[in-house]
Parts: C-alpha cells; sequence; structure tokens
C-alpha cells in the first residue's frame, strides 16, 4: 500500500485516462444542471484548465455514455449522443500558406473535421451495440446503407465497416498531401455539414431507434484553433440544429473572434448559451466532492479499504443519487469529516500554541515584542507579552505593540487581566480571527519555515479553488512525502508539518510550470506570479499587520491599452489570475476589478490562501511585472513594499533557480 498510495493521485488529467471514463467519472453536483442533454442550441463551456471540461466532455460522449461497464442502458440515452473532437494544434497550425491559398486551407479543414466527426459518428453506433444483448435489443448495423456519401467521393464505402475504412484512409492522405504539397496530388475534400447530415439522415431513417436522437459534436480546446478556423467552427455554431448541434470548449477568454465565415457573428443567447464550470460549484460543494474524489481513488485502487472509507462507489457514478449526496447534511458531515481526519489541520489557535513549543518559532515572537517594545521606547519587560496559556493573545500583541494607536502600558493591563480570567477586547473573536492567521504566519515567514497554516483538508481545497487537477497534485505530494516516511496499513493520517511542506513543493511545481505551459506568453505570466507573490509574501511579513493577508489587487491607475489587456486575458486563460467580480471601465481606461493570484501559488510565497485584503497597483507596474528584468522587478518589489535597498528580501523569488 505505502508504494501505491502516492500513485492513486498522480493521474490527473483527462489525457490520462480512456476515453470511456465511465468507471472514473464522479457526477458532480451540477451535472442535471448543466442540461447539455437537452440542449436546443450550441453550448460553449468555460474554464481553466484543470476544471473538468474534457473529463465532463467524455463523459457525455458516447465512448462512456455506451460503455460496455454501464449494466443498464436507459432509453434516454439514446436521444443525445455526443461526439468528442480535440484539435491537433501542430498539425492545424500547417494549414496556412505553402503556397495554397486560404479557399483551400478552409476546405482542408472541413475535410478534416468530416473525416474525423464522420468516425466519431460511426463508432458511436458501433460502441452503442458493444454488447450481445445490446445488439439483440437494437443493431441493424450491417444493413445500414450508407452509399448516399458516395455522392460526394464515390470512393467512400457504402456500408458502416466500409465507409468507416475509407474515412480512415482519406485522413492519411491528407496528411500525406500536407508533407508533399509539391509532389502529391491534392485529395478531394468533403464538405463538412452536408457530408454529416448525409450520415445522420441515413441513420436515424434506418435505425427507428434512433429515429429522434440528435448528435452533439463537441468541439475541444477551441482556444488552440486559427483565427479562420474559428470562424468556421462559429458558423457552425450559429446554424447547427437537431438533429445536429455542434458545441465548443475552451478556456477563458478563449475566442479570438466571434465572426463566421460570412457576414455574421455569434451572439450570445441567440446562438448559444455558456455554461461556466467555475461558476457551477460553491466552495461547500466543491469541498465535499473533494472528498468523494479522495476516497473514490482510494477505494478504486486498493477494494479491501472499503469498508474503512464513508462512501459507496457505485453511488458516486449514479445521477440519481446526487440529491442524497449534497443535501444529506449526515452524509457530507460523515464525508467531510473522515478526510479532514486523513490530512488534520491546524487551527491559527493552535498554530499559536505551537509557536511557545517550538524554540526557535519562540524566539522570532519574543524578538518582534522586544522590537516594538523598542521602537515605542517602553521598558516593559518583554516576558510581560509571553503568556503560553493565552498564546494566541500574546502572538495578536506581537503585532498591535507596532500600531501608533495602541498605547503598551493599556495593551499590558488588559493581557493582566485576561491572565486574571477576565474578558476583554483582546479576546474578542473579531479581532483574533482577523488579525491571528496573519501573525502566525508572519511568524512562520520570519523563521523561513513552512507554515502548518497550509495543512489540513479543508485548507487544500482553498489552494485548489474547484480545481480538479491542482486538488490531485497537492493529495499526491502529500501522500507521496507521507509514504516516503512512514509504514502503515489502512489509511493514513498525515502529519500537518509533512503536510505543509509536501504542498509547497506542489506549488512550486505548479509555479514552475507556468512559463513553459501557459501559451506564448508563459514567461510573462511566471514574471507576474513570481512579482505579485513577493510583493504580498513582504506585505505577509508586515509588522503591524494592519493589513493582514493583502493576496490579491486592483488595477487602479494608468491606460488599460491592447498590450495590457491582452495580458491580463491570458492571466485569466490559464489561471494565473482570477477575476472576483464584473469589470467596471474608469474614464482613464483603467480596470476597476478585484484580481486574485491563483491561490495554487500561495504555499510557494507563503501568504494567504483566503480571499481578505486587497491593494492597488497601476498599470505601469503591471508592465515591470511582467516584462522587466530581474534587476528591475526586484526594485519594483523592494518599492511596492516600502523596503529599503540594504533590506533583505526574504528568499529570493526572482531566482529561477529557486
Amino acid at each position: 500500500m505505502n508504494h501505491e498510495l502516492p500513485e492513486v493521485f498522480s493521474k490527473n488529467r483527462s489525457e490520462e485516462s480512456y476515453e470511456d471514463n465511465w468507471s472514473e467519472f464522479l457526477v458532480p453536483p451540477f451535472l442535471e444542471n448543466l442540461q447539455i442533454k437537452s440542449q436546443s442550441k450550441a453550448l460553449v463551456i468555460v474554464g481553466g484548465r484543470g476544471c473538468g471540461k474534457t473529463t465532463l466532455l467524455r463523459y457525455f460522449s458516447h465512448a462512456t455514455q455506451f460503455s460496455p461497464k454501464r449494466r443498464e442502458l436507459p432509453e434516454e440515452a439514446l436521444s443525445h449522443i455526443g461526439l468528442y473532437w480535440r484539435a491537433d494544434t501542430n498539425f492545424l497550425n500547417a494549414f496556412v500558406g505553402s503556397g495554397q491559398d486560404a479557399r483551400t486551407w478552409r476546405s482542408a479543414f472541413e475535410h478534416v473535421l468530416a473525416c474525423d466527426i464522420g468516425l466519431e459518428l460511426l463508432q458511436s453506433l458501433l460502441n452503442l451495440n458493444c454488447t450481445q444483448e445490446r445488439v439483440e435489443k437494437y443493431g441493424g448495423l450491417e444493413a445500414l446503407d450508407l452509399s448516399d456519401v458516395q455522392d460526394f467521393d464515390e470512393s467512400l464505402g457504402a456500408t458502416l465497416p466500409d465507409l468507416k475504412r475509407s474515412l480512415e484512409s482519406a485522413g492519411r492522405k491528407l496528411s500525406t498531401w500536407i508533407n508533399n504539397l509539391d509532389r502529391v496530388e491534392k485529395p478531394r475534400f468533403l464538405p463538412l455539414n452536408q457530408f454529416l447530415d448525409t450520415i445522420v439522415t441515413a441513420v436515424c431513417a434506418q435505425l427507428p431507434y434512433l429515429a429522434d436522437t440528435s448528435f452533439a459534436v463537441f468541439f475541444d480546446e477551441y482556444e488552440n484553433l486559427r483565427k479562420e478556423q474559428q470562424q468556421y467552427i462559429n458558423g457552425l455554431l450559429k446554424h447547427g440544429k437537431p438533429p445536429l448541434l455542434f458545441n465548443i470548449a475552451m478556456k477563458r477568454n478563449g475566442f479570438h473572434t466571434w465572426e463566421t465565415l460570412g457576414p455574421e457573428s455569434i451572439q450570445l443567447t441567440s446562438d448559444y448559451r455558456i455554461i461556466d464550470l467555475e461558476d457551477e460549484t460553491s466552495n461547500n460543494d466543491f469541498e465535499l466532492f473533494a472528498a468523494e474524489l479522495l476516497f473514490f481513488r482510494l477505494a478504486e485502487h486498493n477494494p479491501s479499504l472499503l469498508s474503512e472509507l464513508p462512501i459507496v462507489p457505485n453511488h458516486l457514478r449514479d445521477v440519481t443519487k446526487i440529491d442524497s449526496r449534497y443535501k444529506n447534511l449526515e452524509y457530507r458531515n460523515r464525508v467531510v469529516g473522515a478526510a479532514k481526519s486523513l490530512l488534520p489541520r491546524v487551527s491559527p489557535k493552535a498554530a499559536a500554541a505551537e509557536i511557545f513549543s517550538d524554540n526557535k518559532l519562540k524566539q522570532k515572537l519574543t524578538l518582534r515584542i522586544e522590537n516594538a517594545l523598542r521602537l515605542r521606547e517602553s521598558d516593559i519587560p518583554v516576558e510581560s507579552f509571553l503568556d503560553e496559556k493565552h498564546s494566541d493573545v500574546s502572538v495578536v500583541i506581537s503585532a498591535l505593540l507596532y500600531r501608533p494607536r495602541e498605547s503598551p502600558p493599556k495593551l499590558l493591563a488588559d493581557f493582566s487581566d485576561i491572565q486574571k480570567g477576565q474578558t476583554n477586547r483582546l479576546t474578542d473573536e473579531v479581532l483574533l480571527s482577523t488579525n491571528l492567521f496573519g501573525c502566525v504566519n508572519a511568524i512562520y515567514l520570519d523563521a523561513n519555515r513552512d507554515s502548518i497554516l497550509f495543512s489540513g483538508f479543508k485548507s487544500l481545497t482553498l489552494i485548489a479553488r474547484e480545481n480538479v487537477r491542482h486538488l490531485l497534485e497537492l493529495i499526491h505530494r502529500v501522500f507521496k512525502a507521507y509514504s516516503s516516511k512512514y509504514e502503515y496499513e489502512g489509511l493514513p493520517k498525515v502529519p500537518p508539518e509533512l503536510q505543509a511542506k509536501a504542498v509547497r513543493q506542489a506549488s512550486e511545481q505548479i509555479l514552475s510550470d507556468v512559463s513553459g505551459g501557459c501559451g506564448k506568453y508563459g514567461p510573462q505570466l511566471q514574471n507576474l506570479a513570481r512579482s505579485l507573490g513577493s510583493i504580498f509574501r513582504e506585505l505577509h511579513r508586515s509588522q503591524k499587520q494592519s493589513e493582514p493577508e493583502t493576496n490579491h489587487f486592483t488595477l487602479s491607475g494608468g491606460e488599460l491599452d491592447s498590450n495590457m489587456a491582452t495580458y491580463l486575458a491570458e492571466a485569466e486563460k490559464w489561471s494565473v489570475l482570477y477575476r472576483a467580480k464584473e469589470t467596471k471601465m474608469k474614464s482613464t481606461g483603467a480596470m476597476d476589478a478585484d484580481l486574485i493570484l491563483n491561490p495554487v501559488f500561495s504555499p510557494f510565497f507563503q501568504i494567504s490562501y483566503r480571499k481578505r485584503r486587497s491593494t492597488a497597483f497601476t498599470a505601469s507596474d503591471l508592465l515591470c511585472m511582467l516584462e522587466g528584468d530581474q534587476a528591475t522587478r526586484d526594485s519594483l518589489v523592494r518599492k511596492l513594499t516600502k523596503r529599503s535597498p540594504s533590506d533583505t528580501l526574504h528568499l529570493d523569488l526572482f531566482d529561477e533557480s529557486n
């Protein structure tokens, strides 16, 4: 089990799974709300990478809906058949120039889609009839007459097997032509819409069980298509109708254009409906979903643990069980509680107590209080503010002493009253909850330690921010660290200190992947993330902690020109930044919106993953973060955090080797 446990969570990309994901798909709480199977117009499915777009599309596609692992196939499964297509970026980016005109390349693109989606459609019929029981119930494929497609090309097969072979051959011939444009004769290009219409018409007419079926094409990774390719697909979205509908899935800001190849553009509401996956799940529901996923993965890879788990795996695959999971408080508490037992959390109050039991951390706390008293020219002994029985108050006082409006003698009097069992403003829950996290974290930053505030199942779900891929990577790292250090049987209980270290390492890896994994502007986006993280880290080290947990910003001045607009759109597309509310444009062209650094980066910088306080940057500040060299960005961090050139920036976060 030691070796297996981390690997259970290592597979975190849909591309690493089979097309048939029936066995591994957890039905999310919002599935029925999406109304995908009852669609009457195009759908545009939006979300950051790792939020589950591809997994969802594959679930609604024929390989999964007609999976042989599915014991019973309800009649409604036949009403909507999904056909999945994913852009091959390297291949499709070659569809330009090389002595061919734009019309030829557009026809070639249409031909690719006709071959690929035609094959998907034929395969959907085979998947529907993949067992003898289904053949007896449905069947009729051997008698299917598809000879009408020969009007497009007489060499195409007229039966399902022959047409399948013909389309596979046509795809290979197209690839050969593209690689040998000067030496190979141009193939005959198939017109997508008419070609698919012909097959669909024949299938619906000859197979009674599909007479009322709609076929829905899902174009995945639409944002990777060229502008003219998007224009063509936009036309499909605009004019698609049952029984042949077209949909796209893309990252945020994935439209290069809303134009079609004709004079029209596509319009929200009239032509398509948006499904924003990141808006579908609340924090509370994601916590339960994450806990279910944790135990589902454990159950699938080690069935012997089933008796110890709080879930029934088959219920998580069952659409009819959504309410019994998400509207059942007892079930929610049991499953989430079990996850918290595996990955226990240290609360800020408990973390304050830990500071008193750790010599180095206590020294840093003592030094903060000592420096504050010296600054305030107070002769009160440091020890007067240190009491492990009231550790949380002592930790908060280490910040209050730096605030001009606070009097050290008055703080001492209030603290003395608390030690006598009285309550006053220093025991107020609002004051403690507002300040304690930031004060504890600042002491861990002083000590250059991985803060145990980044431990616990709840913390992991907040750091992942409804992103399943990030959640799985965090859990994978935690269990990998645990397995390398401990021998165990059954379910583990991972110490918070070990969790915190592993989560920081996962965060560092995700940050390092930004440069090469976030498109054309990846290096600039990594500069931005590093700059923001470094600024927020220094602000988190503030002595006063009067604005604790600053971790997001507004763009408050300067022109929002096209260059900056592109950078911000790319930052959102690749989930480096999140927008907290609708954008409003000021008269200066500046953006008045909260922009949040992805909390998955917070463990690396040791900054709060909770959306608390905001600061303001100008457009020129952001441009410096994006395009400036290391020395320039380092200088900007010092300026914005009011550090002098002689101050040391703790951990050189701009060092590319870090």
